[in-house]
This record gives structure tokens, sequence and C-alpha cells, in this order.
């Protein structure tokens, strides 16, 4: 799962699904989750590298506040003179970095706690501001591209302004769709209603929403909070799981007309902004930043569509390695084919694993990620009311932070691996990037994660000590392929389904968004799956779709990282390096021409053709293990 960005923010962020118990003792195996203040200092990210005191961040959100209103000095002014222009965007960026420090800092403390009111306050006053400074600088684009295109670019043609060459070219691709400075103002100051959908969904997610309880295998009740309930769906014990899953998904379903309300808000706001901007659809206009065409975004939906046996094959294989005599269900898609050979990692035996794998990214990368573990840029356990997954985030002027709900599964040392991708990813990009070309996109920087989680597993699988190790690191290969093409170009579909529904006029009812779900399922898994009444709220519980035709880039970054994996890993130095460039690229290109140059294209489909067939292969050679 992923936490979305303010606009203002320049890092990236990624949240995948977790489980929840520590292998170091810090509440393993128990059903008691722990306070914040039960976890050791080492373990917990160290945000006074950004503000040592909230006083100090109390300060800079009045001297933010007393500079935004500067900014407006240069209103109407832009077209007099280039002198103008370089102090006008020399200050809006100084502003942007101090917004982005605030907001960051409050929103992670926020995330630590979500039911610490001071710190919730403190993230609703910088969502706030973000939202007022983006209403002060509506005017800047609106007069630069009243300004004549020759006249515009002799102005940029500044040394102070060198690195805005990208920013220029964008504001000129984006003509078309610009308003005037006074509609543009009005779009401005919609920025925090818009998002009243997505706070809404994580109001109920993660506040309202009733955690029910189960009784366990002992006897003792167990409360299925986010990561207890990752945590059972691999249970050996299928009755434990379908509990688990019945609990889970009813909590949705008990507000399945409300959360159906709450979707519809965001599908018809990013319908609002593409018509208002004159797109074609909301899909145009959500892949236009990244310079990327609506036909792209549906080949890799027809490609998937096209390479669905070998899942229909592994939801049977599934079948018949668990047992099940009737159909498989969601609840049993999680849960190892065979025990796991190493599923209760301690963290540090984790972060040795993650240096050992990442060994072919060279000495500089390895020494790197021993700094960002031993500086506490890491938040490692789940405590009480914390964000329920793990991402990576910070500010151009901070190094970044990882936020994390370790539990001592393989997948959670996966985990790691991906977000140290994302964080050093940034790290790199900001040491290389000036701010105006740091804020690289999702496009790129889940490459970057997957590359990580791809060389992982590949060398995890070679060094298998038994034919049963290999077996659970196939299995679990196949299920990170799985779970970021398969299920996220699924999502890419609904997304599609549902977006083009309103634009022609249908309504999205609770029953129109489960019976389009329920037929993805069937046509995604197959004859051997079970599609029930319950499972077809599934869509309820992805925070993915309140953040605009975003999920598809989950399955670009795995299949590219799997094809530059391949490339670091069997290649020599000059595929590294290509590929380390590419880590400091950031956003200096866009994000298709950045990865040509690291040794992937990502116009075709061959990529993720390409990781497909890799899910084959590994299915193949997975089958032949089981028989053996």
């Amino acid at each position: 799962m992923f936490k979305k960005s303010l606009k203002s923010t320049v890092l990236v962020f990624v949240l995948l699904v977790t489980m929840a118990f520590s292998s170091l003792g810090v509440y393993a195996q128990t059903n008691t989750i722990p306070t914040r203040d039960e976890i050791e200092d080492k373990y917990k990210w160290k945000l006074e590298d950004i503000y040592e005191t909230d006083e100090a961040w109390e300060k800079d959100y009045k001297r933010l506040e007393d500079t935004i209103p500067s900014i407006e000095k240069y209103k109407g002014k832009l077209h007099e003179s280039p002198d103008h222009i370089v102090n006008c965007i020399q200050l809006v960026e100084k502003v942007h970095r101090l917004n982005d420090k605030l907001n960051v800092y409050a929103s992670m403390r926020s995330d630590e706690d979500y039911g610490n009111d001071k710190y919730k306050a403190m993230a609703n006053k910088g969502a706030i501001i973000n939202s007022n400074l983006y209403e002060t600088i509506s005017f800047i684009e609106p007069e630069l591209l009243s300004i004549s295109e020759d006249k515009l670019k002799k102005y940029f043609d500044n040394e102070s302004l060198k690195d805005y060459d990208l920013y220029l070219k964008n504001l000129l691709n984006f003509k078309a769709h610009s308003l005037s400075e006074g509609e543009e103002g009005i779009l401005a100051s919609t920025g925090e209603l818009s998002s009243t959908p997505e706070n809404v969904y994580e109001a109920f997610k993660y506040v309202d929403r009733k955690i029910g309880k189960i009784q366990g295998e002992d006897g003792k009740e167990i409360t299925v909070s986010p990561a207890e309930y990752s945590r059972l769906l691999n249970h050996s014990n299928r009755d434990m799981r379908k509990k688990a899953f019945e609990v889970e998904f009813n909590s949705y379903k008990e507000y399945i007309n409300l959360l159906a309300e709450s979707l519809a808000g965001e599908v018809k706001s990013n319908i609002f902004y593409a018509k208002t901007r004159n797109y074609n659809s909301a899909l145009e206009a959500a892949l236009a930043p990244n310079n990327i065409k609506p036909e792209v975004y549906n080949s890799l939906i027809e490609a998937v569509n096209n390479n669905l046996k070998p899942l229909h094959r592994y939801v049977s294989l599934r079948k018949k390695i668990l047992g099940i005599e009737d159909k498989v269900h969601y609840y049993d898609m999680y849960v190892p084919m065979i025990n796991s050979v190493s599923s209760n990692i301690p963290y540090e035996d984790a972060k040795k694993m993650v240096m050992e794998a990442l060994n072919p990214l060279g000495e500089k990368y390895i020494e790197d990620l021993e700094i960002a573990f031993d500086s506490r840029w890491i938040d490692v356990y789940e405590t009480q009311n914390k964000y329920s997954g793990g991402y990576s985030w910070g500010a151009y002027d901070t190094h970044p932070y990882v936020l994390l709900n370790y539990n001592g599964t393989l997948s959670e040392v996966s985990t790691l691996a991906h977000e140290m991708g994302h964080a050093l990813n940034t790290y790199y990009t900001n040491q290389n990037q000036p701010y105006i070309k740091s804020a690289y996109p999702i496009f790129t920087a889940e490459v970057a994660s997957t590359t990580n989680e791809a060389i992982m597993y590949d060398y995890l699988i070679k060094n298998a000590e038994t034919t049963e190790e290999k077996i659970y690191l196939i299995g679990s290969y196949l299920e990170q392929i799985r779970g970021s093409i398969y299920t996220q170009l699924m999502y890419a579909e609904f997304e599609k389904i549902i977006h083009e529904a309103v634009e022609s006029g249908e309504t999205l009812t609770a029953s129109f968004l489960n019976e389009s779900w329920g037929n993805l399922m069937k046509k995604y898994y197959g004859e051997d799956f079970e599609v029930d009444e319950l499972v077809k709220v599934w869509w309820s519980r992805i925070p993915h779709f309140y953040w605009n035709f975003y999920v598809y880039q989950y399955a670009t970054g795995l299949s590219a990282g799997i094809k530059l994996s391949d490339n670091i890993v069997n290649g020599g130095e000059e595929e590294r390096e290509a590929y380390l460039e590419f880590l400091g690229a950031g956003a200096s290109d866009y994000p298709v021409e950045l990865l040509q140059n690291a040794g992937v294209d990502m116009s075709t489909t061959e990529p993720v053709e390409k990781a497909l067939e890799k899910f084959d292969e590994l299915l193949t050679e997975l089958e032949k293990l089981l028989e053996e």
C-alpha cells in the first residue's frame, strides 16, 4: 500500500502489506500491540534530525506563514523582466523547501500515533498552509504562459534558471491545459476540498473502523489489527485464515455504502479537474505529467489480460498443494504453500540479509545502506495507532526516512529491501540534483525499490541450501510478481472501469463497484477461485484508489526492476554504473527516457511481458521441485 504525498513534497512513498509480530522479543507472538514508549529508541526513526523540538517546528511554521504573502509582490510583473522571474522562482523554491520540511515532520509525527491529537492538528495545519501556498502561487504559471514562447525561452536563458529547462518544457507542453489567472486561483483553492474523499476514507480506515476479534487456536482472544490480520492470512490453519478474513472484510462491508460514496467523490474530483483543464479523460490528465499516453496504460492492461493462464495455473497449484477440496478463496492466496523455513527472522539478521543480497550494487551502495541503518532513518515496529504499512519519505533538506511494521517474516525482509531502495534513490537524487529536479515521479521510484527486491530474491533462490528452502523462496517471489503485476494491473483495470463509467454518466453505487470487482476477480483468478459475495468488497480496502491512476506504476516498476536486476547481476560495471546514474538522476528527464538510459524501454509492453514470462518460468520450476 502507498502513502500519497502532499503536492509540495519531493520524495516518494511506498506502502506494502505488513504483518504483526516482532522477532526480537518486543512483542513476539503476543496479542498486545505495544505503545511507542515500549520500543527501544534504536528502532525508532530520529525525527529530531528534522526538528529538534515541536517548538522549532512552530517557529518555522510562523516563518512560512509570514513569507508566503511576499510572493504576491511579483503578481502582474513577471512579464516585465527576466529578473522578476528569477527572483520570484527562487523565492517560491525557498518557500517550497520550508513547506516540505514542515509537512514531512508533522505528517510523520502523526503517523507514529493516529490517536495523538497534537500531531494530528499539526498535520492538519501543514495541509492548510500547503493549500494556501498553492493558492498564492497560482498566478505564476498563467502569467508565464501569457508571455510569448520565444520571449519566455529567452527569459529562461538565464544562468540562474539553468536547472529549470525541463520545467519550462513542461510548462509549454501544459499551455493547452492552463487556465486564466483567476481560474487557476479558484482551482488552487479547492486543493483542501478535493482531498475530502481520501480524508473520509482514512478517518474510517484508521480511526472509526471497528477492529474485530477472533478466538485463537488456544482459546484466547486475538485483536485483528491491520498487521495481525496480515499475519493471520499466513496461518497454516485455514479456519483461522477464514475467520480473520471475515472479520476484516465485514468491517468494511458494514459501511460499504459510505465507502462507495467516498470513492465516487474521488472519481468525480479526478474527472472535474481533467475536464476543467481540457483533457479528454481523467486517465489522460493523470498520465500527462510523466509524458505518457493513455495507449501505454491500455496496452499494459491488454498485455496482462493476454497472459492470465500462468496465474490460473498458480491458483490451481495452490489448490493442489494446500489440499483444498472446494475452490481457492481469497484467504488461501497468502499462506505459503509449504511451511516457511525462515519465518522468524530477527530485524538485525534482516539487515544483514539485505546488505549481502544487494552486494552487486557495489561498495558505495552498501556503505550508504549501513549509514541509513546506523543513523535511525527507520521506524521499525508496529505500535498502537501507528500507520499500518511501510513507506519512504523525507524532504530535500533532510535525509530520507522509512516507516515499517517489521514482523520477522521473509515478506518484511523484502519490504525492508524495497523501502531502502526508495530511500537511497532519494539520497542519491538529492546529492546530485537541484531541488527542482529532485521530485522524481512514482513511475521511476518504483523501479529503485523493486530492483532491490528482484536482486534479493534471485540471490536467495540461487543460494538456497535445501529444496524446501528453494520452494519457499520461489513461492515468495511468485507472490511478489502476482502482487505487484497481476494484482496491480487488475487494480489499474478497475480504476479505468470506474472512471469511464462516471465519464459515460453511470453512478458508482456499492453494488456496481462490487460486481465490477467480482467480474475482474473471476477473469484474473480463473475457474479454481471462488468469488464469494464478501470478497467483492475488496476494492473498499484499497487506499490506492484515492491516488488518481497510481497503481499501474507498481507493475511497470517491478517489470523494469526485474529487467534491470538481470542487467546488474549478469552484466558488468557498465550496467551497474548506468543503474546507479539512474538512481541519482531524479527528475532530470521524463521517466521513460531515464529508464531507457538505464537499460530498459518502458514505452513498450516487452518488460511486462518478460516479467510475466519469468512468473511462468518460476512456476514451472516450482511445479518440478514439488514433484521430486
